[in-house]
């Protein structure tokens, strides 16, 4: 009797020692990388959304490493070939493209199909920037447009201009020809030519503005179609307008001489509403530029979340992917625009002026090509901008452009 119950004793604490070690079982650690934020890493946003985050999946831990944005591409990319990556991360929805190409990355048409995240949730060039070849390869997270056309208002009524009068390609010459006074270091827009990606996104923009493509839907360059040339020398036309030495100048000597008054109109993603806010200019927004006729359309920026294949703990990534683009968290975890459109408005409506202008150039805009090879598109893009504003033809910078982009091929 007494040896049966301290059998029957024994076998109970071990089924309570298996369930108590079930029950405190190490949760999953996932591993989350994302371009630096803040000087101390990731944002307080993205902090309190991990928390949360683990809040509702206590089986699931999140470590986070936050790298800066010019080292970011780099280490991914040697992270992953050395088989110690992240199981997801941020992706620049430029190098989304090659991540696929390379292997790197789940497709995820058949999770998010299970899981009822839809196109219809992003915003649709977010959405594209994240499928090539017929596949998804990432979930759109936070979003931007370059450009909208931030104005200076008294720049803009001294010179007896109405702002809603250069939203047309036409108007806005009428408009710079009043705005530029030279003797007074005034000057109409700040377009730029350096060796880096502004001038790429802004001559973008007018190409998209007026119905043109960087790349054809065969992959081949289609910056010499009458539509981008066309765009191309409005755009050499417009620097007559802009500031001397716009070859060497990027976005920040720009930026400057909006603040300190000088320039009528800066092309800004509207992440920078907050910084005019706290300056002294009395500014207005339009979304952008296009011919008479055509609809303003804007280059896309921001990032996606990608899952990666060597991931142990797919599941639980792809978890955390919905969690972050989710309609009630999305808002709260980013720094530029929510990519989900619900989160977007309600983001607009509390926290930027012209919530409406925005929104909708937001769903107009278009990615920048979706191209495995996609920094060395930019770069021939940056090459061919510097010679059009040195005195090239617009047809035959486009020309030699389009004969360095199909090499790649």
């Amino acid at each position: 009797m007494l040896k049966g119950l301290m059998k029957s004793t024994a076998a109970a604490a071990m089924g309570l020692w298996f369930l108590s070690g079930a029950a405190h079982a190490d949760p999953v650690v996932l591993k989350f990388w994302d371009n630096q934020q803040t000087e101390s890493g990731l944002s307080v946003f993205q902090q309190e959304a991990v928390k949360r985050f683990e809040a509702e999946n206590p089986d699931i831990k999140v470590e986070v490493t936050t790298i800066p944005y010019p080292e970011y591409q780099q280490r991914l990319l040697t992270a992953v070939q050395a088989g110690n990556g992240p199981d997801v991360s941020t992706v620049d929805q430029i190098w989304n493209a090659a991540f696929a190409q390379a292997g790197a990355i789940v497709q995820l048409d058949d999770l998010a199909s299970k899981a009822g995240v839809k196109a219809a949730g992003f915003f649709p060039g977010a959405w594209e920037s994240a499928n090539y070849k017929g596949g998804l390869w990432g979930i759109p997270f936070n979003v931007d447009v370059w450009f909208f056309a931030f104005v200076n208002k008294k720049l803009f009524s001294d010179a007896g201009v109405d702002p809603a009068s250069a939203v047309t390609w036409q108007g806005l010459e009428a408009a710079a020809k009043k705005l530029t006074d030279k003797s007074k270091g005034h000057f109409a827009i700040g377009l730029t030519g350096s060796k880096s990606e502004y001038p790429v996104v802004m001559t973008d923009s007018f190409i998209y503005s007026n119905g043109g493509a960087v790349l054809g839907d065969d992959g081949k360059c289609a910056l010499t179609s009458p539509q981008a040339v066309e765009a191309l020398e409005f755009y050499k036309k417009m620097a007559d307008y802009a500031p001397a030495g716009i070859l060497n100048a990027g976005d920040e000597p720009m930026r400057e001489l909006f603040l300190n008054g000088t320039l009528a109109i800066e092309l800004w993603p509207a992440l920078e509403q907050p910084t005019l806010d706290k300056s002294k200019i009395d500014w207005d927004l339009i979304a952008g530029f296009a011919p008479e006729g055509k609809k303003a359309v804007g280059t896309f920026g921001g990032w996606n979340l990608v899952l990666y294949k060597q991931s142990a703990h797919q599941e639980a990534a792809w978890k955390f992917i919905q969690f972050m683009t989710r309609q009630d968290v999305n808002g709260a975890v980013v720094d530029l625009i929510p990519a989900n459109v619900a989160a977007a408005k309600d983001f607009l409506q509390k926290s930027r002026r012209h919530p409406d202008v925005i929104l909708e150039h937001l769903n107009n805009a278009k990615p920048r090509p979706l191209s495995p090879r996609y920094l060395e598109v930019s770069d021939i893009q940056q090459t061919m901008v510097q010679k059009l504003l040195s005195g090239t033809p617009a047809a035959d910078a486009a020309k030699e452009a389009c004969q360095a982009i199909d090499a790649l091929q």
